[in-house]
Parts: structure tokens; sequence; C-alpha cells
């Protein structure tokens, strides 16, 4: 028996981005309204800037708006868009990884930094935001995005292996890794500087890669 429905989207992504291929301006005001912000967080940390990122955001958008009709589907809307502008994302982050300083770093990264014992907690706050920063800033592209996009971000693993087109068992193991590296390269920092530290970041349980 034929099924009259076989054709129909097999996803909200799907069904959404099908109307705003078809030039149905609701429909893309609805990805707007749902993606906005979050392709624009995910511009910021890349190109760490606020103009840069605005102007990183309306190119991600044009060439989501350009290539629609090739969605398939089989990630979610937010994992394909960030793998169809992943270039424009890794060119950004190339050419201003040194200037990425943003005042936003998570409560789980901060968490594990140490605690010294300094009244002036903003002053503190700050300085060990700068340090997480400025360590991602050496570390491997591949690590130190993986990072910003788990542990800043907060994207799924879903999203972050549709990004890099990968399996999610291979950036789960990539976090692994860069937290590790991250820590390493804290201690080293610290060392230097006669700071004493004791911390681990959460491990994630993947194959190794």
């Amino acid at each position: 028996m034929s099924n009259k429905h076989s054709n129909a989207p097999s996803s909200p992504d799907l069904f959404l981005a099908r109307r705003a291929a078809k030039a149905d301006p609701q429909a893309w005001d609805e990805i707007i309204e749902h993606y906005g912000d979050r392709i624009f967080n995910v511009a910021y940390r890349f190109a760490g800037d606020q103009a840069e990122a605005e102007d990183l955001t309306q190119e991600i958008f044009l060439k989501l708006y350009r290539n629609l009709d090739r969605y398939r589907g089989d990630v979610p809307l937010m994992a394909w868009a960030l793998r169809l502008s992943r270039n424009l994302c890794i060119d950004h982050y190339r050419h201003h990884r040194i200037r990425r300083q943003s005042e936003t770093v998570s409560d789980e990264i901060l968490a594990h930094l140490p605690s010294r014992d300094d009244p002036q907690r903003q002053s503190q706050t700050q300085e060990r935001r700068r340090l997480v920063h400025d360590v991602l800033a050496e570390m491997s592209e591949s690590l130190a995005s993986a990072l910003m996009l788990r542990d800043l971000q907060g994207l799924s693993y879903d999203e972050i292996a549709g990004f890099f087109e990968v399996p999610v068992g291979t950036i789960k193991s990539r976090l692994n890794r860069g937290r590790k590296e991250l820590v390493r390269r804290i201690e080293e920092r610290l060392q230097l500087s006669q700071t004493p530290l004791s911390m681990s970041l959460p491990a994630e349980q993947a194959p190794s890669c």
C-alpha cells in the first residue's frame, strides 16, 4: 500500500528548511529566531570581536540561504549551517586567534582553575578568563575549536560532529585530549609563576583516535 505522506519531511528542521528554500518569509524568520543568537555566539568565538562576529554571522546566514535546497535533514540544521560555513569560521579563527579575548568563559572551565585568596574577585575572574583564552590561542585548531564549541559555547556532540564532519566518538576523543592539554599548558604557566595547581577537567568516555 502506498503512503500518501511518504514524501513528507522526516524532521521539523527539514520541513522548516524546505519552506525557507521555497522563499517562505515566515520560515526564514523562524530560522533567524531559532538560530540567530546561537550562530552569532559561535561566530564570536571564532572571530573574537563584535564587529567581526556580526560580519561573519551575515556571511553564514547568506551562505545558508543560498544552500538550503541542499539540506537533507541527516544532521541538525544548526550543525549543517556551521558545517556549510566551517571554512569561513576557521579563516576568522586563524586571522584573529590571538585577539580572541571574549569576556565569557563557562563556569565548567573556570571551576577547574585555581582559586587564589584575592579579595578582588572580579579582577581574579578576569585573570582566569585571560589565562584560558591565552592557552586556547596556543593550541591546535582542531582541539581548540572543539573546546570552544563544547565547553565555551555548549553545542551538542551531534552539532560539533556535524561541524567537523566526523563521528561523535572522534569529537569526544578530541575533547578529552584538548582538556588534558589545556590543563597541562595552564599548569606549566602557573609553575613558571610559582603558583601550585591541583585540578582535572572532566573526561569523556570515548575511543582514542
